[in-house]
């Protein structure tokens, strides 16, 4: 009995939520499928800059795009639902700032605002983010930034409303995984 108490801690701390191991499951299964294999941005050439979207613009893209800046990479982020000039989750601050990333100046960014320069490459957290980026109707390559490293992992579970436990992991997935797309996409 004591080991079924400890399923739903294991599933928050995984997956942030049962919605999210859902959600995990079922982009795991279309990306299985193919689904995603339209992103591979190789064939696109270098970008000239990252543009990492997410949600709000507060944990997961503004994250990234530190992690992209710390290595030299030029990039930038958005939210595809944020009212704008908010800063980064205290969390992901505190985080970035054990990596050596600085996020207090980071102020949030609408879609609207975002303006896009030649060999922008658009980087999404999420599939769902394909259908909110294509309203914006801009003629932008885009890829998923969990499709990148030996294991691809198509959702990247907001971890905004999630435990300690699961935004710490996810933030060091996506340090990971921003890493190897950036290999990726320099080779």
């Amino acid at each position: 009995m004591k080991m079924l108490s400890a399923i739903p801690r294991q599933i928050n701390s995984r997956f942030g939520s049962k919605q999210g191991l859902v959600k995990y499951l079922y982009f795991g299964v279309r990306m299985l499928l193919g689904n995603y294999e339209r992103f591979d941005v190789k064939k696109l050439g270098k970008p000239h800059r990252l543009v990492f979207v997410c949600s709000g613009n507060i944990c997961r893209s503004p994250f990234a795009e530190g992690v992209a800046k710390k290595v030299g990479y030029s990039a930038i982020s958005f939210g595809l639902d944020t009212r704008g000039g908010d800063a980064a989750d205290a969390r992901a601050m505190a985080i970035a700032e054990q990596e050596g990333i600085d996020l207090r100046r980071h102020r949030t960014t609408k879609a609207c605002d975002y303006v896009p320069h030649i060999g922008d490459l658009i980087v999404v957290m999420e599939p769902k983010h394909f259908g909110l980026y294509k309203k914006l109707k801009l003629d932008i390559p885009v890829t998923l930034l969990g499709l990148y490293g030996p294991k691809s992992l198509p959702y990247i579970q907001d971890p905004y409303s999630a435990s300690e436990a699961y935004f710490a992991r996810c933030q060091k997935i996506i340090l990971h995984k921003t890493t190897k797309l950036i290999e990726y996409v320099s080779q």
